[in-house]
């Protein structure tokens, strides 16, 4: 096919001719055919943007299928309890606290009126008082209105109100709960007391010789108060005798505490008793060394010497601070003292290592 050359002003170049243009356009496919291609299979998506949207949308049928219910344990309801009865103590210290506020606000807008005059002149007429405002409705009804209006046109003061009324009402029942369990465990404690002094066999026995031998311990205080004593032998002899009577008593201290006893004049008795019995025997013991006659080696003696004169040494220095201590008391209880003297035992008690020595 020839092709015709067409010449302007720029140059000449060669124009198809009429019909290979209308060959090249019914070779063109057509725009319709192209858009309605077939799609790939969506088994096989292609990688990349078109992929993304499909994956959300599966994702977010999963999300859409409702998750089944768990149900609350005993510890996750007690723990959600405590957390609303937490949140309803701090709701009504909130409200307390407004409550003290606008009590003293209140105070403060009373104070700055002005004050009427105490001395109203009689031309002047004072005005009727207003009339009082109508009483409040029972609690009851507005509980039963509150309830018939419904928790959505409940004012925030009466929700206030009504907690306050619950946390007054659970502060009384615990008080009244505590009080009751206080007095509960001091009766039970008195009846048992009681009960175990009624039942006790040693408190039996302490209330019998208080009533039955008054008359005897009554004689033994008079003999404590007014015996009068020669030697320390006679404080001994009479401490062992009084010692022996009060061992008929059931309890000796019991009993004697219901008695104007001289308790104090009996311990010095006894204590010097019990310090002069120590030193005698003391003495005897080491009189005694070689009494039985039966021969014993030299190592057992000394030890029996270095045994006693250690005993003599603690005896000595006990006697000493007894004496130093107790000497003014005993004088004046006329209880005898010149055997704690460097001329009475402790003369004796000085003399004893050189018998043991020699």
């Amino acid at each position: 096919m020839k092709q015709q050359v067409v010449s302007n002003g720029h140059g000449s170049r060669p124009s198809p001719s009429p019909v290979a243009a209308r060959a090249r356009v019914s070779r063109a496919a057509p725009p319709n055919l192209v858009k309605q291609a077939p799609s790939p299979p969506a088994s096989a998506p292609a990688p990349g943007a078109k992929a993304r949207p499909r994956a959300m949308a599966v994702a977010r049928r999963q999300l859409a299928v409702p998750a089944p219910e768990r149900r609350e344990t005993v510890e996750e309801e007690v723990v959600r309890l405590r957390g609303e009865v937490e949140a309803l103590r701090r709701e009504v210290q909130r409200l307390l606290r407004l409550n003290a506020d606008l009590q003293q606000s209140n105070k403060a807008v009373v104070s700055d009126l002005p004050q009427p005059p105490r001395n109203p002149s009689p031309s002047k007429k004072v005005p009727p008082p207003p009339p009082p405002p109508p009483p409040p409705p029972p609690r009851q009804q507005q509980q039963q209105q509150q309830q018939q209006r419904g928790s959505s046109t409940t004012s925030p003061v009466s929700k206030a109100t009504m907690l306050l009324d619950m946390y007054n009402s659970m502060a009384k029942h615990q008080r009244d709960t505590q009080t009751r369990s206080i007095a509960a465990a001091a009766t039970s404690q008195a009846s048992l007391i009681g009960e175990l002094q009624n039942r006790s066999m040693h408190l039996l026995a302490i209330k019998a010789d208080v009533e039955t031998k008054a008359e005897f311990i009554k004689d033994l205080i008079k003999k404590v108060q007014t015996n009068t004593y020669a030697n320390v032998e006679q404080v001994l002899t009479f401490v062992d005798w009084l010692d022996q009577q009060l061992s008929t008593l059931a309890d000796e201290t019991a009993v004697l505490k219901h008695f104007d006893w001289p308790e104090r004049k009996a311990d010095a008795l006894r204590e010097a008793a019990s310090e002069y019995r120590h030193i005698k025997c003391l003495v005897t013991d080491v009189s005694s060394l070689n009494d039985d006659g039966s021969p014993t080696s030299c190592d057992a003696t000394l030890r029996k010497i270095s045994s006693l004169l250690d005993r003599l040494e603690k005896s000595m220095n006990r006697l000493v601070n007894l004496r130093n201590s107790v000497m003014p008391t005993h004088r004046e209880l006329r209880i005898p003292t010149d055997w704690m003297l460097d001329s009475g035992i402790a003369l004796k008690v000085v003399a004893l290592p050189n018998l043991l020595l020699f």
